[in-house]
């Protein structure tokens, strides 16, 4: 049964894949869609699955095969040999053979673009294609098809006389010739030249997605009045319908390969002529061999196009290629959006504060002292105690409250440089030979440096090409270099030499106090006069959220309720990936996660929205191991959360360009009681859906935590409480 689920996605998913997806509802309804013509829909099922089997047979990635990668080109030439041509013996040896090259092909583009994390898009099916109409010139067993010569006999054939009747009633409706030319060219996409197919499946977009929708627009009008613009033959667009070359350019440019924005919308309308010229350019050529151009222009371009953006060193974001593709403009749009509201702009390594406890910044980014030019985006520290940086009267440098603090590692990374041996300055003098004084740089990947400066002499705790972890103790501050008081300097960096121009960088999951209240800090720049400090967490919290792999929950219910299950079991687990969830068995749910050394953040669910695992996961959506009274955890939540299914529509159409659905979590931490090394502490979260300035609780979780981990947890649903309490102690 699993072996026929998987061979059945794979034929839906070669259908879908046309159009940049793996929906098995938008596969459906393309292979239908083929079946306009009886001898195209079969000939493409029959490519698909030699590709298809052939893949397997050759022991290919079963992921990619389910996929549909391996079987979309097939069917593209299926489909163009079962237009062409009659069915008949010669016919399907030679469409089993060319499925079989162009699977070929297909493999060895993968290999060859995939070097340089390049598609390789409809390339094999032209050469299929454009091999079997140069090789059949020869082939006497071949026979020319008839099909699309006479129209109306080939409606007649496709749905009776009603279907004849109806398009001849349509044909008098007066519909915009650009409109027919449209769908037309979404039609000929499947070798299907008549408006029903392009009806259809520009219904079936519009429903799987509706930025892919709108871009379809986007990309055949621009085209359309860049040809009227230029004076050039509007029926180029129709003569073959060769106009899904810019259908498809704009899904792929738009939508897929790189993030919706209006970015990738402009680019998609600058990308129009390029397209209009390569068109009518390799029409005249190949025209000579009797070839037609097919999706040539698209494949140049989109290739082309996602190459040279390769190459950029600045405007990374206009605009910014999919990191991780989830086959869905939206997905991909919401995911990153999502991404970047949590975590920050384009940071790979997470850089957090080097020292323990609170200090200040007493000059941050842009300084009026010494942080200009390229230097400007660093940082100097000191603590701060009743308003000064010192006791007594501060002329020894042990009088300042950070002399001698540990100098901490903010990332894991190897020491690349060490700069010791110069004595700390007397208070108010500075060492001008030698600006950064005693300096320590990590190399945390390439092109990311952090450099550490004012050392105290002798103090270094590592040597150079030691590895390091994030916290561990690398050297204590001093007072050498160009340094008046005792502070610590630090700045991020592209290039590891001592004084090294400054990158700007965020500071990882930090808390900043404010009088009396406390903020938490995901990915931001502190600014000058902030009191911050790094995360110190609470071994019940710790306990309680570190979840790991091999661990098992288990809750029971504690109040008579109907709405859920009476015993809740949960598995810890870690794919092959590393990637590790939470697994609830009964309702095969699953609860994506990471564990930080100071937090935990869930990343994603698949499964049973309705399950107690989904309660939990928005509950503890995210959670920080330390304590601190009345501070405010705001998350966004994914924009799958909302219940307001009539707007999302709305919201897709104009995501690429404003949002305004943003589901929230907050957490709030409102009690803790800490006896010896136990604690009782309670955090109770909220998910609310925020539509423009209006929000609606959707429902709120409490957590009671004790040293064990949680020990009850319960949930508000509108009014309606469900209460579980631990009956297994966490491992």
């Amino acid at each position: 049964m699993k072996k026929l689920n998987s061979i059945g996605l794979s034929i839906l998913n070669s259908y879908s894949q046309i159009f940049f997806s793996d929906a098995k509802l938008l596969g459906l309804i393309l292979l239908i869609v083929t079946f306009f013509n009886i001898n195209a829909g079969f000939a493409g099922l029959i490519a698909i699955i030699v590709s298809n089997v052939s893949a397997c047979l050759m022991g290919l990635n079963k992921q990619k095969i389910v996929s549909g990668y391996y079987g979309f080109n097939s069917l593209l030439v299926g489909l163009g040999l079962g237009i062409y041509y009659n069915f008949s013996l010669a016919f399907l040896l030679i469409l089993l053979f060319i499925s079989l090259l162009t699977f070929f092909i297909t493999v060895v583009l993968e290999g060859w673009l995939g070097k340089y994390g390049l598609p390789y898009l409809s390339l094999p099916f032209l050469f299929g294609i454009w091999t079997v109409g140069l090789a059949a010139r020869s082939y006497t067993g071949l026979q020319i098809s008839e099909a699309g010569v006479y129209l109306y006999n080939d409606i007649f054939q496709m749905g009776g006389v009603q279907v004849l009747q109806t398009y001849l009633a349509i044909g008098k409706i007066p519909i915009p010739d650009s409109l027919i030319i449209y769908l037309q060219s979404l039609g000929a996409i499947f070798f299907q030249y008549n408006i029903y197919a392009g009806l259809i499946i520009a219904i079936a977009l519009l429903i799987h997605s509706r930025i892919s929708f709108l871009l379809t627009l986007v990309g055949f009008y621009s085209a359309y009045y860049f040809y009227h613009f230029i004076g050039a033959d509007i029926g180029e667009l129709s003569y073959g319908f060769i106009g899904f070359n810019f259908i498809l350019t704009a899904i792929a440019i738009g939508g897929y390969f790189i993030i919706p924005s209006i970015w990738s919308f402009l680019w998609v309308v600058l990308l129009t002529p390029l397209l209009a010229l390569l068109i009518t350019g390799s029409s005249a050529v190949l025209a000579t061999f009797q070839l037609s151009t097919f999706s040539l222009p698209f494949n140049i371009v989109v290739i082309t196009f996602l190459y040279v953006l390769k190459f950029r060193e600045r405007n990374l974001l206009r605009p910014e290629l999919v990191s991780v593709q989830h086959s869905n403009p939206e997905k991909n749009l919401y995911t990153h959006l999502n991404y970047l509201a949590r975590f920050g702009s384009r940071m790979n390594i997470p850089i957090h504060l080097p020292f323990f406890g609170e200090w200040s910044i007493n000059q941050g980014h842009n300084g009026d002292i010494t942080h200009k030019d390229k230097w400007r985006h660093a940082w100097d520290f000191v603590i701060i105690e009743n308003g000064k940086e010192y006791q007594n009267e501060g002329k020894s440098v042990k009088d300042f409250y950070c002399y001698n603090k540990p100098v901490l590692a903010p990332a894991e990374g190897v020491v690349h440089e060490i700069v010791d041996g110069l004595d700390d300055n007397e208070i108010g003098k500075m060492d001008m030979d030698h600006n950064w004084g005693n300096t320590i740089v990590i190399k945390h990947s390439e092109f990311l440096y952090t450099q550490l400066s004012h050392i105290r002499k002798s103090s270094f705790q590592v040597e150079k090409g030691d590895y390091v972890k994030q916290g561990d103790v690398l050297a204590y501050v001093g007072n050498s270099g160009r340094s008046p008081f005792p502070h610590l300097h630090f700045q991020i960096q592209s290039t590891p030499f001592v004084g090294s121009s400054t990158l700007e960088y965020p500071i990882s999951r930090y808390v900043q106090k404010l009088k009396s209240d406390y903020v938490f800090k995901s990915t931001t720049i502190p600014e000058v006069g902030d009191l911050i400090s790094n995360i110190e967490s609470k071994t019940g919290l710790k306990n309680a959220f570190s979840f790991i792999s091999g661990q098992v929950l288990e809750f029971s219910l504690e109040n008579e309720d109907t709405l859920f299950n009476k015993e809740i079991r949960w598995e810890v687990l870690a794919d092959i990936y590393n990637t590790t969830y939470l697994y609830c068995p009964r309702t095969k749910s699953y609860a994506y996660f990471k564990v930080n050394t100071d937090e935990l953040i869930f990343t994603g669910f698949k499964g049973d929205k309705k399950s107690e695992l989904y309660y939990f996961y928005l509950g503890a959506y995210r959670v920080i191991f330390g304590f601190y009274k009345n501070i405010e955890l705001i998350d966004p939540l994914p924009i799958e959360v909302s219940r307001n299914k009539l707007i999302r529509p709305v919201q897709d159409f104009v995501a690429p360009f404003y949002r305004f659905m943003k589901p929230m979590f907050r957490m709030y931490y409102e009690k803790i009681e800490e006896v010896f090394d136990d604690s009782k502490i309670i955090l109770r979260s909220e998910v609310t859906d925020t539509i423009g300035q209006k929000s609606q609780l959707l429902f709120a979780s409490t957590f009671y935590i004790d040293s064990k981990g949680v020990e009850n947890w319960q949930m508000d649903i509108k009014g309606r409480i469900i209460k579980y309490r631990r009956t297994k102690d966490e491992d």
